[in-house]
């Protein structure tokens, strides 16, 4: 049964470990979703899942956004140095636990290949003056010199300039049509200077949602968050749980103001659709 319905979906086995009744659970769900929303494609690669949201915007279940007429990657909410900064302020997280920010980072760069990154704010978790975030942000540079890095503040990035004295800490890019910004300031009124097919694209909230079998067993999924012509990306730091939409109240004016229509969680590396 669980072999048939993943092969009505065009679904490789979702690589977790989990009970068969657990997986046929999941795969129904799927289904259900996919009848629900039957103009959305949800034919998902085996390795990995991208989504074409718009012909110039594809989502990618690394949490990341591509865009393929500028040839641009967006990365958001990267958090760099998050164990050191709490440390600083007291907080004995272990240090001895894997960061992988910059080498995922690294990862896709290669595959794609941009002409540039956008970092969409929150770079570091505390821009404090210490070697460890230092380090990271000589490394994030030293991997990454391929690519021009453009780099766009975020509420977490207060103070980053002295860190990174030669480069240019911006508060927003236009890729034309559309307007990258972290978020953490938007109101709905700066949907009415866009170009009416532009979309704001922005990071900030750490969106997640929880995906369930019905029965006993959910899971909190990072999200791609969709409304008209507004995209939020999902946090790229692994420090990151996300913050529950069903549940939790958004952090930006924007996000508080807007009736979002659909996620697309991130489950075992590929997009699942979600109507809102």
């Amino acid at each position: 049964m669980v072999e048939r319905t993943e092969r009505l979906l065009n679904f490789s086995p979702l690589p977790l470990k989990l009970k068969p009744e657990l997986t046929l659970n999941l795969t129904l769900e799927l289904l259900r979703l996919r009848s629900k929303l039957p103009n959305i494609e949800t034919t998902l690669p085996p390795s990995q899942a991208t989504h074409a949201l718009t012909p110039g915007l594809h989502l990618d279940a690394r949490h990341v956004l591509w865009l393929p007429e500028h040839r641009t990657l967006v990365a958001a909410d990267l958090h760099l140095g998050y164990v050191w900064a709490h440390r600083q302020a007291g907080q004995l997280l272990p240090i001895s636990a894997p960061e992988d920010t910059i080498d995922r980072l690294e990862a896709l760069v290669s595959e794609y290949h941009p002409a540039q990154l956008i970092l969409l704010g929150d770079i570091v978790h505390r821009a404090l003056p210490i070697p460890a975030i230092r380090l990271q942000l000589d490394n994030l540079r030293t991997r990454l010199a391929a690519t021009t890095i453009r780099w766009i503040a975020g509420n977490h990035d207060r103070n980053l300039e002295p860190l990174l004295p030669d480069i240019l800490l911006e508060t927003e890019l236009t890729l034309a049509p559309h307007l990258l910004i972290h978020g953490d300031q938007a109101t709905s009124a700066i949907l009415a200077c866009l170009d009416p097919n532009a979309w704001l694209i922005m990071g900030h909230e750490h969106p997640a949602i929880n995906v369930h079998d019905r029965v006993t067993t959910s899971v909190k999924c990072p999200c791609f968050l969709v409304a008209p012509r507004i995209l939020i990306l999902p946090a790229f730091s692994p420090w990151s749980a996300g913050s529950n939409i069903r549940t939790t109240q958004f952090l930006s004016p924007l996000a508080r103001e807007t009736q979002f229509t659909a996620a697309y969680a991130v489950l075992a590396n590929h997009l699942l659709p979600i109507p809102l």
